[in-house]
């Protein structure tokens, strides 16, 4: 049989040790049938053959995001974006316009403020003369604290008397009043409920654009990261779209804790799917942010001598997650920021590797972010078989604020040549709406630690930088094994899944500070061309 989609005269990097470098893939029935020379792939042409000579440009599989909020994403980019915007001024000028646009009463949305840029600490007046009609509610970068007006407040009974959420906080003047700040999700969900929801239709044509946004980007998988508010719509729109075929992108689902019981019940377990859309692990929280000064540390925020951060779930409830979890066959995954939720969960993880129900699980535990471990814990992070699903992107943006709030102990922060060197596994992300999911920005990062302005010089503690290689390999194999999926996806070898990329330039040659600037010219899914430049 012929192929049905031949790449050649292409420099194939393919993550694969046996054959890790080719000339030419070809492509049937939505899988890889040879990797090889121009010469032998290419006596699969047959007369229904795409052929694509793609000038000695760099092919890789096609890229997986291991931690990404999918349909945060589609929403967030329809609301006013807060993201990167150092001037304080620009932040209450985008919110003047946008309340322009709207009626009174309508709800002003917003996401992506980052106080830090500001040298302001935002609180509801900064909102309330700019929207004396609207509400506003504007979600931080890091989507663990929400900035409201007052009118806000009001349509969600908010008031000096409100208790603060279990795990949240209300923050508040010297006289009790709500500031106008929420920090953590039971917090945050006071006023979110209170909001308005797109329809159902307008949801999945926001969902199709932005699979149509990651092509361009070079993703073709993602690990779609449930969070309690938002987990029962999100996969009901994602099979929605699976149903009809509309479904390019291979989606790793990772399910809320909320719902672990309901797919007990149901009989549900890991892997259960097919190749476009399959369930994962169990999400969980063990605190919140560094940015919000919410994660959950071993010694105070710097300059904060009382505030350790918030455990946003016990650690003994962890470990009645983990329990149930692994009863029902899941394992889970966890979102660790600070160096004592990072501990916490290393302890659950490796105490319960030694329990009966964890030799019956078919995937690995994760721990999700790890932006800050302890020096000791490296070694047990590796010794165990965890794996950390990280976001090097985020260094773009954040190497300032670690320096702010840890000071020293920034130096194992992101820290993924220690980890690596410590024998953990890594798999790469994004964590978008967060950060911008762009892998080339990630790539840089890891490699560079600088941000896009090439600071800091030196790179950020450059100990911790990654090749180029090891870097890739955190965007293919490293989530498909954390998926179970090293059988099919990760590498361009024959059998496999045919999703790839072909990049403009070759980050193999480049200077690593052009890395970020490399775009991508065509995209494979399933023997498909879904994105050419």
């Amino acid at each position: 049989m012929k192929a049905d989609l031949i790449l050649h005269n292409g420099r194939v990097y393919t993550v694969d040790p046996v054959q890790p470098w080719a000339e030419a893939v070809a492509c049937r029935d939505g899988r890889i049938v040879a990797v090889g020379s121009n010469d032998d792939v290419l006596e699969l042409v047959g007369p229904q053959t795409e052929r694509l000579d793609v000038g000695r440009r760099l092919v890789l599989p096609g890229l997986t995001d291991a931690h990404i909020h999918f349909l945060q994403l589609a929403i967030r980019r329809n609301q006013a974006s807060l993201f990167g915007v150092a001037d304080f001024n620009e932040v209450r000028r985008r919110i003047t316009a946008a309340v322009a646009q709207a009626e009174p009463g309508q709800w002003i949305l917003g996401w992506g403020w980052d106080e830090n840029l500001w040298g302001v600490q935002p609180v509801a007046a900064h909102l309330d003369d700019v929207a004396p009609v609207n509400p506003v509610a504007l979600a931080r970068m890091d989507m663990h604290t929400w900035w409201v007006n007052s009118m806000a407040l009001q349509w969600a009974n908010v008031h000096r008397y409100t208790p603060d959420p279990a795990e949240s906080r209300i923050e508040r003047d010297e006289e009790g009043n709500p500031t106008g700040i929420l920090r953590e999700w039971n917090a945050i969900e006071l006023v979110e409920k209170h909001i308005p929801q797109p329809d159902t239709a307008t949801l999945e044509k926001w969902l199709r654009a932005a699979i149509a946004e990651v092509h361009r980007s070079g993703i073709t998988g993602i690990h779609d990261q449930r969070v309690e508010r938002e987990g029962q719509q999100s996969f009901r729109l994602m099979h929605s779209l699976w149903r009809r075929g509309e479904l390019k992108l291979r989606t790793h689902v990772n399910i809320a804790a909320d719902y672990l019981a309901e797919a007990a019940v149901l009989g549900l377990q890991p892997g259960f799917g097919d190749e476009r859309l399959w369930l994962g692990h169990v999400k969980a929280f063990a605190d919140g942010t560094m940015g919000s000064r919410t994660a959950w540390m071993l010694e105070p925020f710097e300059g904060e001598p009382d505030n350790v951060g918030l455990a946003v779930t016990p650690v003994d409830e962890l470990w009645q997650l983990a329990m149930r979890a692994a009863e029902a066959g899941f394992p889970i995954s966890v979102h660790a920021i600070g160096d004592r939720a990072v501990r916490e969960v290393l302890d659950v993880f490796i105490e319960h590797q030694a329990t009966e129900s964890a030799a019956r699980l078919t995937l690995p535990h994760r721990i999700e972010h790890v932006q800050l471990i302890h020096r000791h814990d490296l070694s047990r992070a590796g010794a165990q078989g965890i794996m950390a699903s990280v976001q090097p992107v985020h260094l773009l943006t954040d190497w300032p604020t670690a320096d702010l709030v840890w000071g020293e102990r920034a130096r194992y922060a992101y820290a993924f040549r220690s980890l690596l060197n410590h024998g953990a596994r890594l798999a790469f992300g994004s964590d978008a709406p967060v950060a911008p999911f762009n892998p080339m920005l990630g790539i840089y990062a890891a490699v560079t630690r600088q941000d896009e302005r090439g600071q800091p010089e030196a790179g950020w503690y450059p100990q911790e930088r990654l090749t180029v290689a090891e870097t890739i390999h955190g965007y293919t194999m490293g989530p498909a094994v954390l998926a179970g999926k090293q059988q099919h996806q990760g590498s361009i070898t024959p059998g496999k899944w045919a999703d790839l990329v072909v990049l403009s330039r070759n980050l193999f040659e480049i200077p690593p500070a052009e890395i970020a600037g490399v775009d991508v010219d065509l995209t494979v899914f399933a023997g498909e061309v879904v994105y050419r430049r």
